[in-house]
């Protein structure tokens, strides 16, 4: 049964919606490979946005729904094959890379952590599973501390000592700048630079 663009099957393993990912992406990989070309084509930056814009879109679609099929390795790796035919017209490498290596030198995250990613953030932003994450939600702009607030300095007591001191004095000049620095290790003198 295909609902919303999903197969279901009646043991809910998701294996024919996997090979459909699998083949529309491997078409689409074949359709592209046409104008990348070894010598000419399309290059690096213009595969890795199409990669990026269509191929992942179209491989995580759903991926909160069937996301479970992915622990077995079969299906992950049928994932992985594909992401490997992208990263080879990507880095225009030979046919004999691994995936692994493939991903490292497209510089793109392999396609399990990908669908992991994209069903945690689903996951948080519905509130499924809550109690399993700890995370901070961001503030709104308007309520950001402002930065003189955000740090606080403490004083120190005059009795304290330190076995480095440093000083610093900038000016401005007719329009021009210069600062000065003198560095001090026990009260000598260490370094000092203008």
């Amino acid at each position: 049964m295909k609902n919303l663009g999903i197969y279901f099957n009646s043991r809910l393993t998701f294996h024919k919606h996997i090979e459909h990912i699998c083949e529309k992406s491997r078409t689409l990989i074949y359709m592209l490979s046409k104008s990348a070309k070894l010598q000419r084509g399309l290059g690096h930056k213009s595969l890795k946005m199409v990669y990026k814009g269509v191929l992942v879109p179209l491989m995580t679609y759903g991926a909160p729904v069937w996301e479970e099929a992915l622990t077995k390795q079969r299906y992950l790796h049928k994932m992985q094959s594909v992401q490997r035919l992208t990263n080879i017209k990507i880095t225009k490498a030979y046919r004999t890379i691994t995936f692994e290596a493939s991903c490292l030198m497209a510089g793109v995250p392999p396609i399990g952590i990908v669908i992991a990613g994209k069903v945690q953030l689903y996951k948080r932003k519905h509130g499924i599973d809550s109690s399993e994450y700890e995370c901070d939600m961001p503030l709104p702009v308007r309520e950001w501390p402002h930065p003189t607030r955000r740090v606080n300095i403490m004083e120190t007591s005059p009795q304290t000592t330190y076995p480095t001191e440093i000083y610093v004095d900038g000016s401005k000049v007719g329009g021009k700048v210069g600062v000065g620095m003198a560095i001090y290790s026990d009260k000598w003198l260490v370094r000092q630079c203008k």
